[in-house]
């Protein structure tokens, strides 16, 4: 079915985008912006979301009913692409919940059409300060054959894979992973300087939230933070959600990074949505509090996931960043889209061809308000605002 639409273009004004078979079919300038219309983009990209609504894709008893039960919510804050995310457990956890997301596919392509591939961050991770709130008893060394079967039982679908660059044996890790095509990120790490410069000689494209995942106390200058901020390979992932980092570090880091090294991610956990409360992520007790941070009952504690919506995080990024919006928007639309192999499920620029996974919104009295997605060229309103704000936790953005 074919239709179009008006709508601003960022930087660019008024323009009809025309829509056929689930693509674009044309996009035409009609003059300057219109402020009565609402602006359209690349439908929202989040590389690291865990679940939502009390839906986690690591859950043991995951069902393709529940994982297909966050779409909506997840659409309703802008995202019309995203990769699920698994983070350390067994092999046969693992195994189990790529198998289930692969059920999915199959059951539900509307949840095909939203995610490119899947993300594994660990269970090659570092059990010491950085560890987070992953289980450092469920922590393995790099492990090529592991990684293989987990490869299987995904159909090829693990694009994305954070690793600790400092384990024994994770530099050839790094090379065969990077060579078939998975983007190696930099996560959880209580590396030196040069093993981040290596992984990045190996093929490392990606830190993994920067500035979090790291030790609490880093010497002043041999700390990872630096090394991955100076390696011009490295894209930084970041959560804007106002408490895994403050104001002036997002600041400092776009600065260091520029517009096209700069990721937003949720890192959304399965307690967004839900009550103020004592959960578990994995093997690991958390605490959702009122204001929407979540800790674990370590000691010391440390964040446990988000409650961040991607909507949020943009509002938040064009605030803090100092970037003009058409280039806040690129951390959530094409940076994140060069990291992932071409899909039908990843719309990466509003040109001809491409798939039309799009997003419409307005930014009213500074943040950004989503109105609706196309997914595969099938419209999907913003119904209730009241009802999308029930996934989120988070304070309002600043």
């Amino acid at each position: 079915m074919a239709h179009s639409f008006t709508a601003n273009i960022a930087g660019k004004g008024l323009h009809r985008i025309h829509v056929a078979d689930g693509t674009i079919a044309a996009v035409d300038a009609l003059g300057p912006a219109c402020d009565d219309r609402p602006h359209c983009s690349v439908g929202f990209i989040d590389l690291q979301i865990n679940g939502c609504r009390g839906v986690s894709f690591g859950d043991p008893g995951l069902t393709p009913e529940a994982v297909v039960s966050v779409l909506d919510p997840i659409r309703k804050t802008g995202v019309t692409s995203f990769c699920p995310t698994l983070i350390t457990d067994t092999l046969e956890n693992l195994e189990r919940s790529f198998r289930t997301l692969e059920l999915t596919r199959r059951e539900y392509p509307r949840f095909a059409d939203s995610v490119p591939c899947y993300h594994l961050e660990g269970p090659f991770l570092s059990k010491g300060a950085s560890k987070g709130a992953h289980d450092p008893e469920r922590m393995r060394q790099p492990n090529w054959e592991e990684f293989l079967r987990l490869q299987r039982a995904a159909n090829g679908r693990i694009g994305i894979l954070t690793i600790a660059p400092e384990l024994p044996g994770a530099m050839d890790f790094i090379r065969r992973a990077s060579a078939s095509g998975v983007a190696v990120a930099i996560g959880h790490t209580d590396c030196a300087p040069e093993d981040v410069f290596a992984a990045v000689e190996a093929g490392a494209r990606l830190s993994t939230h920067l500035g979090n995942g790291c030790p609490e106390y880093m010497h002043r200058h041999r700390a990872p933070i630096w090394a991955q901020l100076a390696a011009d390979g490295l894209d930084a992932s970041l959560i804007c959600d106002g408490f895994h980092l403050p104001r002036e570090l997002v600041r400092t880091i776009v600065r260091v990074k520029g517009s096209e090294g700069c990721i937003l991610v949720t890192d959304a956990v399965h307690v967004t949505g839900l009550p103020a409360g004592k959960y578990s992520l994995g093997s690991t007790p958390i605490e959702l509090l009122a204001d929407g941070r979540i800790t674990t009952f370590t000691s010391p504690p440390c964040l446990g996931g988000s409650t961040l919506r991607m909507d949020d995080a943009i509002t938040r990024f064009v605030n803090w960043s100092g970037l003009p919006l058409d280039e806040s928007l690129r951390a959530a639309t094409s940076n994140p889209a060069r990291l992932l192999a071409p899909s039908d499920a990843v719309c990466r620029e509003l040109r001809p061809g491409n798939p039309a996974n799009l997003a419409l919104w307005r930014w009213h009295e500074g943040r950004l308000q989503v109105e609706g997605v196309l997914v595969r060229g099938d419209w999907i309103p913003l119904e209730d605002a009241k009802e999308a704000a029930h996934c989120s936790n988070t304070a309002a953005p600043v």
